[in-house]
């Protein structure tokens, strides 16, 4: 076979590749089975849904402390809101590249629970939810003002026995500190966020 005679069958070859490569470009553009498997797949959506405008806010205090705020207008129980909020601290403080976090609790003169303290002979947690305290604010449909409780006074939740379910605005907050390193495990009020956070990842949803 002359020189010519292979440039001639070498060009032939390479026009029939590119009408192919158009041949099958033009069936993947008709095709939407063929299309979408090209094409890129959206991310999951996350497992705990983002709240609502206004219902969650943070506000930092210094490079590791946070005040987190839930608000809200449809009570469900005092155990859901407040197990949300602790999920949020949980998440700000992984999402601030710290391994754990405390809480601060908000005494007032009134108050008669005595201070949580460090107990080096207490058993090892990485945490502890009854030491998850937080103060709260609430508004009744019967009322025109606020109403404030705190987990440290001798007051029931929910005075007077009135039912919850006449809470038309409730506001619960808390105040963290975060850490770096090794979790001061025998300090009731620390709290690691990677546990916590998958302990109540599938638990939580934000209120309304």
């Amino acid at each position: 076979m002359t020189i010519s005679r292979i440039a001639l069958v070498a060009m032939a070859a390479f026009g029939a590749s590119l009408i192919l490569g158009v041949s099958h470009a033009a069936q993947a553009g008709s095709d939407p089975g063929l299309a979408s498997a090209s094409a890129p797949t959206s991310s999951d959506p996350p497992i705990v849904p983002p709240a609502k405008r206004g219902v969650y806010s943070e506000a930092r205090q210094s490079a590791v402390r946070y005040r987190l705020t839930v608000k809200g207008h449809v009570f469900s129980s005092r155990d859901a809101i407040e197990k949300y909020l602790l999920y949020r601290a949980a998440d700000l403080t992984l999402q601030q590249h710290f391994q754990w976090f405390t809480l601060t609790e908000s005494h007032s003169k009134a108050d008669t629970a005595p201070v949580s303290k460090p107990d080096p002979s207490a058993p090892r947690y990485s945490f502890r939810m009854n030491y998850w305290r937080p103060v709260w604010r609430y508004k009744l449909a019967s009322a025109s003002t606020w109403s404030t409780w705190s987990p440290f006074s001798s007051a029931a939740f929910f005075a007077d026995g009135k039912d919850a379910k006449t809470i038309t605005d409730f506001e619960v907050s808390a105040d963290i500190v975060m850490h770096k390193g090794n979790m001061d495990d025998s300090n009731p009020l620390a709290f690691e966020a990677s546990a916590v956070s998958d302990f109540l990842i599938n638990q939580v949803s934000p209120p309304e």
